[in-house]
């Protein structure tokens, strides 16, 4: 559920960057990083432009930790720790639009900004006009390596045409997993209190299937104390129950044969069986106990007690101060319900935007100097550098059952991840259902040509580019 920009880029530019006589304490393309902690930058201070925005809590945060965590006092370390190491200082200016305004920079030739953090979203269109660095033409960082820069399916929407425009710092906690939407969490107070089987054991028993969630959508519904109803289920709107059920049966967004031919996913039998058992959902016996926000304020309606389950993206449980964590005493969390045509005990997640992209703007005087210190600000915490550190921290900080922990660890791995265009359309176009009075079937036939015509201007590229890169 992201933010719409105000403003979609149509120049296409390429500036030169000139290069200039190389010192000795420079860092050239060429550096060798087994020597990196002999490099002197003689006070160099780099601004990183970071967005203060909806998914952390913008300037009372520290590398987008909130302030007084441990998390953030272990950024404030590392930041410390680099500047000593390099002789340099680093600057954080928050910025309400950094993409803008490092595409503004860029186009006059200025230098501000040494890198930026922002969401994918906002990036897209200012990736394709080509201010940014292609990240894995640089020395100093290898930003194919997954396991520390993002999965490729993450940074998807930062390629383009050969190149990787934006990463993600995959090895500090929790960045990755802020991104994802389409996951149902769970008020465990009211399951309980009613007495019904909490969606949590059907998970784990391989039993999270659209029958299972049937039963609740038409048992969870009630009314509380004050004689108000409390719906079984909230989501912002119909359109995102669609787009998560898409994923649930097996469906992909474009699948690429060997042949080189693509096939749209959307169109796919066990794709429309996902739509069908939505719109039975939204129109059938069970549609008078869905509620839909329209504000997207799924989170708040949780909280708030009008619902006992909600879907919701991942920033809005534990990134904030107004999200579920910080509000729920007893809560859980699952994946969309599996159709008939998987095992019920997978699940796959989607993101519209990756959260906290890291780009380097091309007006840099030196991008593996930019490239050398982002290398080293994203290390590994101390204390920090597994995956079963992370999923213990979580248990003792945010969730009250270890299989939340875990689930929500790895809802951003490899086989669980995938990208919907939102901003170009193709969400919308495949989405809309919601909108009319057509059937699934119906609908999806209306949007063909132009869902085929979005998918060949901005997904195949996306796929081509991902293939050359990684494989």
């Amino acid at each position: 559920m992201k933010k719409v920009i105000a403003i979609l880029l149509c120049i296409v530019f390429t500036l030169t960057i000139m290069s200039c006589a190389v010192s000795e304490e420079e860092i050239a393309p060429e550096y060798d990083s087994t020597v990196s902690g002999n490099i002197d930058l003689l006070g160099k201070t780099f601004v990183y432009g970071m967005v203060a925005s909806y998914f952390f809590e913008g300037s009372d945060s520290t590398l987008g930790y909130i302030n007084n965590t441990e998390f953030a006092d272990l950024a404030a370390k590392r930041l410390n720790d680099v500047e000593q190491k390099y002789n340099c200082t680093i600057e954080v200016q928050y910025d309400s639009d950094v993409g803008k305004t490092a595409y503004y920079t860029v186009s006059t030739g200025d230098v501000l900004y040494d890198f930026i953090q922002y969401e994918s979203y906002s990036l897209v269109n200012y990736a394709l006009s080509g201010i940014f660095y292609d990240l894995a033409s640089l020395e100093n960082m290898d930003a194919l390596d997954e396991e520390k820069w993002g999965s490729r399916y993450l940074l998807s929407p930062m390629m383009w045409e050969g190149s990787l425009y934006g990463v993600l710092p995959a090895q500090h906690p929790l960045r990755v997993q802020n991104s994802p939407s389409g996951i149902i969490a769970i008020n465990e107070q009211m399951v309980k209190t009613l007495g019904y089987e909490d969606p949590r054991d059907h998970f784990e028993g391989g039993t999270w299937t659209y029958d299972t969630f049937t039963d609740c959508l038409l048992n969870f519904a009630h009314t509380n104390m004050s004689g108000e109803k409390v719906y079984s289920f909230i989501t912002s709107n119909d359109g995102w129950f669609y787009r998560s059920s898409t994923l649930s049966n097996g469906g992909d967004l474009v699948t690429i044969n060997d042949d080189g031919t693509y096939d749209m996913g959307f169109y796919s039998p066990n794709v429309l069986v996902a739509f069908n058992q939505v719109y039975e959902w939204m129109t059938g016996p069970t549609g008078g106990n869905i509620m839909y926000c329209g504000s997207l304020d799924t989170e708040d309606n949780l909280n708030n007690g009008n619902g006992v389950m909600a879907l919701i993206d991942a920033y809005q449980i534990l990134s904030g101060t107004t999200s579920v964590a910080y509000n729920l005493e007893d809560f859980g969390i699952v994946p969309f319900p599996a159709g008939p045509d998987v095992d019920a005990k997978t699940f796959r997640t989607s993101f519209e935007s990756a959260d906290f992209i890291i780009a380097i703007p091309i007006s840099v005087d030196d991008p593996e100097q930019s490239a050398l210190i982002l290398d080293a600000v994203y290390e590994p915490f101390e204390g920090y550098e597994t995956r079963d550190s992370i999923i213990d921290y979580l248990s003792r900080n945010y969730f009250h059952d270890e299989r939340d922990s875990e689930f929500f660890v790895s809802i951003t791995d490899t086989e669980h991840i995938f990208y919907f265009d939102f901003i170009h359309g193709i969400q919308g176009q495949a989405m809309g259902m919601h909108s009319n009075s057509k059937t699934p079937a119906e609908y999806l036939d209306s949007i063909r040509d132009k869902h085929q015509s979005l998918i060949e201007q901005y997904v195949l590229p996306q796929y081509k580019t991902m293939i050359e890169l990684y494989d």
